[in-house]
C-alpha cells in the first residue's frame, strides 16, 4: 500500500471529453512522483492544472484559477493550442512553445501525452518499418486526409493533390468514403496509404501537434504545414514539408515524383524520424521528470533531487 501523502489536483476549464484521471494518463510520471488523488474542487487542491477552454469551449483568454475558484496551490496552464500561457495567471506552464524560454515552462508538444494516453511507449516513433518494401506492396491508397475542422488552406490543397489522384478523407472534413474514422482506425487506413495529409489548423514557431507523429505511428509519409521549424524536432528527410501556399504546386510535384519512383518513396518511408535518431530533448523522460519534481516541489511534495537540467529547447 502506498504511504505517502496524497497530492490533491484538480483540472479545470479543458477541452470536451476531458477528465482528470486522464492527466495522469498522459503523464504516467505524476504517479510515480506522487500519489494522486483527483480532486472536483480546486479550493481544496494542493496544485491546479488548467487550460484555456472555459465552459468546455476555446477562448484565447484562459481564467486565472485563483481569481475564479480561490485555488490555494500552484497554479499550471497546460495547453496543447496555439494559445500562450500568461505568467500573471499561472506559476507554471506546459506548452509547445519555443520562444518561452522560463524554467517554469516545459516546451512538452502534445503528441507526447497523447501518445501516452493511447497506450504508445514513449520510444514507439524511433521504431521504424522492418520491411519497407512489403509495407509498401501492402498499401493500397494513394493518401489519406483524416480531419474534423474546417480549414480552407487545408482542404484546398487536398482538393487540389486530388487532381491528380484520389484523396480519402475519413473525418468530418471534405469527408468522401462514407465513415468517420475513429482514433485508433485512423492508423490502419495510414498503413494502407502511401502520404498522409497531416496540416495543423494554423502555422506558429514549435506548435507540432499530434498530426504528424501519428502518421509516423501509422507507417505513411507525412505531408505537413504548421510548425515552420518542424525540422528541429523531425528528420527532413522523412516528411515533405509544405511551406505556405506559395509551395503548394512545388509540393504536389514532389509528391506526384515520389508516387511515381518506389525507390525514392521507400527512402522517405524507411528514414528516422527523429534527426542523429534522437527525439527533441525537451520530451524526453530527464527534462520531464525535472520539470515535474520541481513542480511537485513547489506544492510541497518532495522527490528525487533532479539530476539534469531542464532543457528548455
Amino acid at each position: 500500500m502506498d504511504q505517502r501523502p496524497p497530492l490533491r489536483i484538480a483540472c479545470v476549464d479543458f477541452w470536451p471529453g476531458f477528465e482528470p484521471p486522464h492527466l495522469g494518463q498522459r503523464h504516467p510520471l505524476l504517479h510515480e512522483l506522487a500519489r494522486i488523488e483527483w480532486s472536483e474542487d480546486p479550493a481544496n487542491a494542493d496544485l491546479t492544472f488548467f487550460s484555456c477552454f472555459p465552459e468546455r469551449k476555446k477562448d484565447r483568454r484562459s481564467r486565472d484559477p485563483r481569481s475564479v475558484w480561490g485555488c490555494p496551490g500552484p497554479r499550471v496552464y497546460y495547453s496543447a493550442e496555439n494559445i500562450p500561457a500568461d505568467f500573471r495567471q499561472c506559476d507554471f506552464a506546459i506548452t509547445f512553445s519555443r520562444t518561452l524560454l522560463d524554467e517554469r515552462h516545459l516546451r512538452l508538444p502534445n503528441y507526447v501525452g497523447r501518445m501516452a494516453f493511447f497506450g504508445f511507449p514513449a520510444d514507439a516513433l524511433l521504431d521504424l518499418p522492418q520491411d519497407p518494401e512489403a509495407l509498401l506492396a501492402r498499401k493500397t491508397r494513394f493518401a489519406m486526409y483524416i480531419q474534423g475542422n474546417r480549414v480552407p488552406f487545408r482542404e484546398d490543397f487536398v482538393q487540389r493533390l486530388s487532381r491528380y489522384k484520389r484523396v480519402d478523407c475519413a473525418g468530418p472534413s471534405l469527408n468522401n468514403v462514407g465513415f468517420l474514422a475513429d482514433r485508433m482506425q485512423k492508423f490502419e487506413l495510414y498503413r494502407e496509404s502511401k502520404f498522409a495529409v497531416t496540416f495543423e489548423n494554423e502555422s506558429a514557431l514549435g506548435y507540432t501537434t499530434e498530426k504528424l507523429p501519428e502518421a509516423f505511428l501509422g507507417q505513411t509519409v507525412p505531408i505537413y504545414w504548421g510548425d515552420p521549424a518542424v525540422t528541429l524536432d523531425f528528420n527532413p528527410a522523412a516528411l515533405i514539408q509544405v511551406a505556405g501556399p506559395a509551395d503548394v504546386d512545388a509540393a504536389i510535384e514532389r509528391i506526384i515524383a515520389l508516387d511515381q519512383d518506389d525507390d525514392a518513396y521507400l527512402r522517405l518511408l524507411s528514414a528516422p524520424r527523429f534527426p542523429n535518431h534522437a527525439p527533441p530533448a525537451c520530451t524526453t523522460p530527464t527534462a520531464q521528470r525535472h520539470f515535474f519534481s520541481r513542480l511537485l516541489a513547489a506544492a510541497g511534495i518532495r522527490t528525487e533531487r533532479p539530476r539534469a537540467r531542464l532543457a528548455l529547447l
